[in-house]
This record gives C-alpha cells, sequence and structure tokens, in this order.
C-alpha cells in the first residue's frame, strides 16, 4: 500500500517493458543457458532452532479478522500481522473532524477485531497496530490535514493518543504501537523525513503512551526502506530525547541479513543496548513470486531479524487474501504458488544446519530427527535458471536418515502459479552417500520457481490443504450426513439478511446442544460473531472441546469462528455447547450458528510441465499456425524460450491426457488479450495485461476434467487493454495434471 515507492516502482516497470519488447521484436538470439551454482548445506554443524522470522502479513485478514480461514492460515505458523484500518471509508480521526467518531470508530474496531484473533491461540502472535491509519494518513487524506504538532500545537495529537490507548486497554487485547508508517514518504507524513516537527509528533506519543501504559511496546520509525544515514540520526535523536522504541523497525531493504547486521552496528555505536528488529513490510510487488519470496526468507531466517511481514500490494486493505498468497474468497479460497512457500518455511523445523548460498540463489536448511527429515528451501532474487547442484555434507552425523546406506531425497518445484493444488514432485529416488556427502542437480526451469529438497529415510510427501465442497446451512436438520441436529433450547430465526440462506439456529440455554454429521476430512463452523454473543464449545468425534468466544466489538455474522485439525478421511460429528457464559465485554450469552463448509483433502496426482516449443500433433505438444514467432535465452521463462504473436487471429492448439491443465503466459505492460477454450467450447477472454512483468505465470486453469485426451485451443484476439502499451501475446508453458 505503499505509494512513497512509486518512482523505483516505475523505474522497475520500464526495464522489464524494454525486455519484453527486445524479445518480442528484435531478432531472437542463440539460447544461452544459465551459469550453474552450487549451494552446500552441513548437516554436521546443527545451530539454533529456526525462528520463521518471515511469517507475517500486513492487512492480510479480512476487515473484521474472521478470514482466512485457520485451515489456510495455521499452516504457515504467522505470528505477526499488522494494521490500523487503511483505506475504510470514512477517513479516521481526521474525517470525523479531528475526533472520535464513526470514521475513526470503523477503523479502531477491525484492528481490534483482527488484534483478538492472532494475538490469542492457536496464533498467539503480535500485532502492530498503525496508529497513523487510526488517524487516517493512508495516502487518502486530503492536501488540507492537520498533521501533528503543525505550528507546534500538539493538544489534539495527545487527545488522538489518549482515545487510542483508552480503546485499547477497553478491548483487553494486547497490542504493540507503530506510531507511524513511513515518516519519509510524501504519501504519509508531508512535515519532513527526521524533522523537528516529526519528532515532536513521534516524543509526544512515545511519552503519552508510556505515561497511560508503562509496559507498551513501540514500534518504529517504519521508514520506506532502509537508510543508513537516517536510522544513524534517528537513533542519536530518541537516545537523546529518552524516546527509543521498543522494536526497532524499517520496511523492504535490498538484504535483511545486511540491513539487519547494520542496523545493530548503529546501536552499538550509539551505546544502545541491543533492540530487537523487525520488518513489517517486505517484498515489491515485482518481487511477489514463489523464487524471490523464498531468497528473502531464506536471508531472514539468517539475519537476526525477529519478525518481518508480507506486504500488501493488490488487495489492500480487507480482502483477507493474505496479498494474494490466496486466490478466490471465502470458503473457495485456494492456495497460490506463493502459499506453498510459506507452508514449507513453516515446515523448517528442529534446528538450523549450515548453509552457504551461491550468486542468486539462496537456501536456508533445518534437519529435524523427531521428523525424520532435513529440509531444504530454495529461492532466487535475479531470475536465475540452469542447474543448480545442492551439495549436502555431514550425513555420516545423522545416520537416522539412512535407511540401508542410502538416503530418500525428494526434490519438488514450487511454481509461481495464482492457484496451485501442491508442489510438483521432480525428483524422489534413494542416494547412496559418499564420505557422508551427496550432491542433488536441482533443474531450474523458470527463474520464479522455488524448490525444496527433502531427506529422509524412507521419503516424504506434502499433503494439499483440505479444500471446501459443501456448504451446509445450519437449519438443514435431520440425523444423516451434512446435516445438523440439535437438543432443546433452540431458537430458528429467519429472514436475516447477512446469514448463509438467511437462517440463524440460536441458543441462550446452557447445556444446549447442536450436533453436525459430515462426510470428510476437515470441518469450519460459521456463526455470529457480535456485542451479544457468548461463549460455546466445540468438538469432534468426542474430543477435547475447544472454547469459542463469540463476542466481537462489530458484528460478523457468518464468519468462520473455529476450524478443525485436519481428519481421516471419513464421517466425522461435530458437536456445539452452549456455555451459558460470556466475555466480560458481551452484553449476552446468545449462541447462533449460521452453517458449517466441509472440506476434504485433495488428490494431488501428478503434474508434468510441457514447454511452449515442445511442436507437433502428437500428446503433451503445441501445435501454433502462421504468425508465431520464436524467442530463445529469455531467462525468466520455462526453458528459456517464448512462442510470441502479435497477428490477431493466430491461433495455437495444446493437446494433453491428463484431468487439467494450467497456461502459463507473459504477464507484462505491452500484452494483449487472449481467448481459450477447451475441447472446442465457450471461449474465455483473458487479459494478458500487467503493470508489472511476470514471464512464466499461470494465467488460466482449467476445470477438472475427465480423464483423458483434451485440447486446448487458444486465439490472438487483436484486442488489448487500454492500459496496455502494445498488442503482443508470448506463450510459455502448460502444466499438465493427471490422477
Amino acid at each position: 500500500m505503499n505509494t512513497g515507492r512509486l518512482r523505483s516502482a516505475v523505474l522497475a516497470l520500464l526495464a522489464s517493458s524494454a525486455l519484453a519488447c527486445a524479445f518480442l521484436a528484435a531478432p531472437a538470439p542463440a539460447h544461452a543457458s544459465a551459469a550453474d551454482t552450487t549451494v552446500s548445506v552441513d548437516l554436521s554443524q546443527p545451530g539454533a532452532a529456526p525462528t520463521h522470522a518471515g511469517a507475517g502479513f500486513l492487512y492480510g485478514l479480512t476487515q473484521d479478522g474472521s478470514g482466512p480461514a485457520d485451515s489456510l492460515l495455521q499452516p504457515l505458523q504467522a505470528d505477526l500481522f499488522r494494521g490500523g484500518g487503511a483505506r475504510i471509508a470514512g477517513g479516521g480521526w481526521i474525517g470525523d473532524g479531528y475526533t472520535a467518531g464513526a470514521g475513526y470508530r470503523v477503523r479502531i474496531n477491525s484492528a481490534l477485531s483482527q488484534a483478538k484473533r492472532v494475538t490469542t491461540a492457536p496464533y498467539n502472535g503480535t500485532y502492530h497496530l498503525l496508529v497513523s491509519d487510526l488517524y487516517g494518513a493512508d495516502t487518502t487524506q486530503p492536501t488540507n490535514t492537520v498533521y501533528p504538532c503543525d505550528n507546534g500545537n500538539c493538544a489534539n495529537w495527545t487527545a488522538f493518543i489518549d482515545q487510542v490507548v483508552a480503546d485499547v486497554q477497553a478491548s483487553g487485547v494486547k497490542v504493540s504501537y507503530d506510531i507511524w508508517n513511513e515518516p519519509d514518504g510524501t504519501g504519509f507524513w508531508q512535515r519532513g523525513v527526521n524533522s523537528a516537527q516529526y519528532y515532536q509528533m513521534w516524543d509526544t506519543a512515545v511519552r503519552e503512551i508510556r505515561r497511560l501504559v508503562p509496559s507498551a511496546p513501540i514500534v518504529g520509525p517504519s521508514y520506506s526502506g532502509y537508510n543508513h544515514s537516517w536510522l544513524d540520526s534517528w537513533l542519536g535523536q530518541t537516545k537523546a530525547d529518552g524516546t527509543l522504541p521498543n522494536v526497532l523497525n524499517w520496511h523492504f531493504g535490498t538484504d535483511p541479513a545486511a540491513d539487519a547486521a547494520d542496523a545493530s552496528s548503529l546501536m552499538s555505536a550509539h551505546g544502545i543496548p541491543a533492540i530487537p528488529m523487525t520488518i513489517n513490510e517486505y517484498l515489491f510487488s515485482q518481487q511477489q513470486n514463489s523464487a524471490y519470496s523464498a531468497w528473502f526468507l531464506d536471508r531472514l531466517a539468517v539475519s537476526g531479524v525477529t519478525a518481518a511481514a508480507h506486504a500488501i500490494w493488490s488487495d489492500c486493505c480487507g480482502a483477507g487474501t493474505l496479498d494474494s498468497l490466496l486466490t478466490g474468497s471465502g470458503s473457495s479460497q485456494q492456495p497460490s504458488g506463493q502459499w506453498w512457500v510459506y507452508q514449507a518455511y513453516a515446515q523448517l523445523t528442529g534446528v538450523r544446519a549450515a548453509s552457504s548460498n551461491s550468486g542468486g540463489m539462496a537456501v536456508f536448511a533445518t534437519e529435524d530427527q523427531s521428523r525424520g527429515r532435513a529440509t531444504a528451501l530454495l529461492g532466487n532474487n535475479s531470475g536465475q535458471t540452469g542447474t543448480t547442484t545442492v551439495t549436502i555434507n555431514g550425513l555420516s552425523a545423522t545416520p537416522w536418515l539412512l535407511s540401508g546406506g542410502t538416503v530418500h531425497v525428494t526434490v519438488q518445484r514450487i511454481p509461481d502459479q495464482s492457484q496451485l493444488v501442491t508442489p510438483i514432485t521432480v525428483t524422489d529416488t534413494a542416494l547412496t552417500p559418499s564420505n557422508g556427502s551427496i550432491s542433488v542437480p536441482v533443474n531450474v526451469v523458470s527463474g520464479t520457481d522455488a524448490y525444496t529438497v527433502t531427506l529422509s529415510p524412507n521419503g516424504v510427501a506434502p499433503t494439499p490443504p483440505p479444500v471446501a465442497t459443501t456448504t451446509v446451512d445450519a437449519n438443514s436438520t435431520g440425523a444423516g450426513i451434512d446435516q445438523f441436529s440439535y437438543s432443546s433450547g433452540w431458537g430458528v430465526a429467519n429472514g436475516i439478511s447477512d446469514m448463509y440462506a438467511g437462517t440463524a439456529n440460536w441458543t441462550q440455554t446452557a447445556g444446549s446442544t447442536a450436533q453436525f454429521q459430515f462426510q470428510g476430512s476437515q470441518v469450519a463452523l460459521h456463526a455470529v460473531r457480535d456485542t451479544d454473543q457468548g461463549i460455546m464449545t466445540v468438538s469432534v468425534d468426542g474430543s477435547a472441546p475447544v472454547t469459542v468466544d463469540d463476542d466481537a466489538a462489530t458484528r460478523n455474522a457468518s464468519g468462520i469462528v473455529w476450524t478443525s485439525p485436519v481428519l481421516a478421511s471419513g464421517a466425522h460429528t461435530l458437536t456445539v455447547t452452549a456455555t451459558g457464559n460470556r466475555n466480560p465485554s458481551s452484553s449476552g450469552s446468545t449462541i447462533a450458528l449460521d452453517s458449517a463448509d466441509v472440506l476434504q483433502t485433495q488428490s494431488s496426482g501428478t503434474t508434468v510441465t510441457v514447454d511452449g516449443n515442445a511442436t507437433g500433433t502428437g500428446v503433451d505438444q503445441f501445435s501454433y499456425s502462421s504468425g508465431w514467432g520464436l524467442a530463445n535465452g529469455i531467462s525468466d521463462m520455462y526453458d528459456g524460450t517464448a512462442n510470441w504473436s502479435q497477428t490477431a487471429g493466430s491461433t495455437v492448439t495444446f493437446t494433453f491426457s491428463g484431468t487439467r491443465v494450467a497456461l502459463h503466459a507473459v504477464r507484462d505492460v505491452d500484452q494483449e488479450m487472449i481467448a481459450v477454450s477447451l475441447d472446442g467450447g465457450a471461449e474465455t477472454v483473458v487479459d494478458d495485461y500487467s503493470p508489472t512483468r511476470n514471464a512464466s505465470g499461470v494465467v488460466w486453469t482449467s476445470p477438472t476434467l475427465a480423464a483423458g485426451t483434451h485440447t486446448l485451443h487458444i486465439r490472438v484476439t487483436g484486442n488489448h487493454n487500454p492500459s496496455s502499451s502494445g498488442f503482443n501475446v508470448a506463450v510459455d508453458s502448460a502444466d499438465v495434471t493427471t490422477g
């Protein structure tokens, strides 16, 4: 959501546009393989437990904090969240005429609802409350905005801080106060970086918060990027003023490990005892792909930064998609390639193994004897392809990884797709170590893809997250599968516009129960959260009851309040019990059930990737009409090739045998629209324009098909988005799933 970085974003966009034009219009260069690299892991040098420092999100939740579902958030082990109601209509404190009116209230209620969810079990995370967004300085503020301490008058700013602290204290939610977002950018703070007025604003807020709540954690300065000289001056001034924060924070940066080392040196030079460091915004929009995400996470893991939050760009600020790590909405959300990178990062458990990087390729690895595996995550920040050899040493120190003198090696590719059912297994074999070492070649086919290398005695395979297959209204009653049954004490309300099917099954009777029979591998329960709701317990198949508090500062009538763990696929029973108890902040003890999502783990099948230059008329081959050209040596595309056209009416067909196909093509500032159809069916128009280049991402995915031979047809339409500067189409590859 950072508009202060528009200049750098525009420069990157222009660079990508120039590259696109070069390979689409100029004669194709000879094919050039990327230079091979080697990274290493040494299992004989175990270190500390991994901190998973990058598992955080800025404005990744829905406005009321209920989404995304636990089944998609818990696997990421997220522990840092940041928000403050940015962009919610009303304008915050500013929009209310510099007082606590409706505009401020909707923002503070949103932030506290989010914080309430993520600072309690099972997340037990930290919430950075963006105070400046509550104020209304989120780049939508009017030009005549009165900024804190204008003309030396800090009285209204102090009143605002008092209001925020009072509301947080009344909620009982613990937050860290992030006082001002990016005070170096004109979009958020227009009174100068490290200016006298800035320090007056900062000092006033810090002193007032600490006067009211001495133990409250304070975060800052939250610059838009790591800047040595700014931070040097800031540390000196805030130390002199006695207003150093509890958490030292900045955004983005070139390399988090190098930036953290420099920040530690600055603190030492100023005689400041080490302050925990966070980066609560990282990854520019053009960096948000599987490969770069994995690279940044690998660098964070060795940086000493305690926590970091993935930045929001496309979905600000209440879509609940973790900034497009998820596609779709509600119960239909699906994971992307980036989601799987974060899931792989969360699976790096046990203790750190020593590792070394090479060029733009970074690797971070852990060994976990309790889980019988050692895992490495590979990512690059330069669009690098070619072969990366992962040399793993020290296997003689980990005999528990061996079986019959061999170690099983699983290499999985995490393609940068907007929807990805599961990573693609590219190697699954047993290797015999030589002098305690093995070498694993990883063929990096696209510069935007990440990879994992997992060692185990007998092989491992990830389980895809369950996906919703059925939503059942709570008023669907009976004793069969996908039906609810109620004890005495329950009533039904109809015509409730903000609830599924317009019905609510409710009770105020302690001990009343509801049971839901379902067939699947997971269940997500939707119920009312509001100011008059009580506390209930939930359990599955007689397991220990889990307490769920439905009290909320703002109403959400149909959000998910609880998600079960993943279960063995089969028949199960969910039991809900009204306790008759309530949170002290609630005005009642009502329980109102809305619906349930039944989820089923998908079969991952087998996926193969076919390059767009695999031509012919057979299965897993592309066939091009006239009007197409070929470019080689394109580093950020699969196998370095692009089949391209600027001719309206040109077509390409891809014949495949499987149950699903995903088309990869260039998205960039000069691309046009294509029409896609399957087996002679109706066409779907796909717009390949994008303000930032993604040369090998998925632009269209088929529905699940009957197993067999199918034909994908692609037509160049000759139309383009008004924002596009050209009429180019460039096909990269296709993923074919079988099984």
